[in-house]
């Protein structure tokens, strides 16, 4: 159990470390400018006054932002709420980060309501005639936990960050 939990902290950690580096950060603060300055085909969140939208951004000038998901949108700087960065594999990260350390306290936390100490001893289950190990139930817990919130990260992309707020 010990080895097993040593090794998805390490492996998580590494994991987010990576993630931090990710190549298209806002600078400090939160204006036009900054929208300026990012690179076309940012993947971008474009929250206006009446909808939103995800897409890829293709220019940026004084007045306008134009993005394309499917087909051109153009909007109005005077209509633009917010602009956020997606941050697809971060976000996928920190949920399987999560998920593992769930899925590893729920997969010992099943085993030990199981346990059976006065046959088996304190280490082991028994289910249906079977011995099965704590440490197993909390590895097939870690792996279905970082599997669910790795793929809820990916696909809500939770962490997103603003990189333009309108005043």
């Amino acid at each position: 159990m010990k080895r097993t939990l040593v090794l998805l902290l390490v492996l998580a950690s590494a994991l987010t470390a990576t993630a931090a580096q990710q190549p298209v950060q806002p600078p400090a603060g939160s204006n036009w400018q900054h929208v300026q300055m990012l690179p076309k085909g940012t993947s971008i969140y474009v929250y206006s006054r009446t909808s939103h939208q995800r897409c890829d951004l293709a220019a940026v000038d004084a007045d306008t932002l134009t993005c394309v998901h499917d087909k051109e949108v153009v909007f109005q700087r005077t209509n633009i709420a917010s602009i956020k960065l997606a941050h697809h594999g971060r976000s996928s990260l920190i949920g399987l980060a999560i998920g593992a350390g769930a899925g590893i306290g729920i997969g010992y936390g099943i085993a030990a309501s199981h346990a059976d100490t006065t046959v088996c001893g304190l280490g082991c289950v028994t289910v249906s005639d079977k011995t099965i190990s704590k440490p197993l139930y909390s590895t097939m817990g870690a792996l279905l936990g970082a599997t669910v919130g790795s793929l809820t990260g990916l696909f809500t992309d939770f962490s997103r960050s603003t990189v333009y707020k309108a005043p």
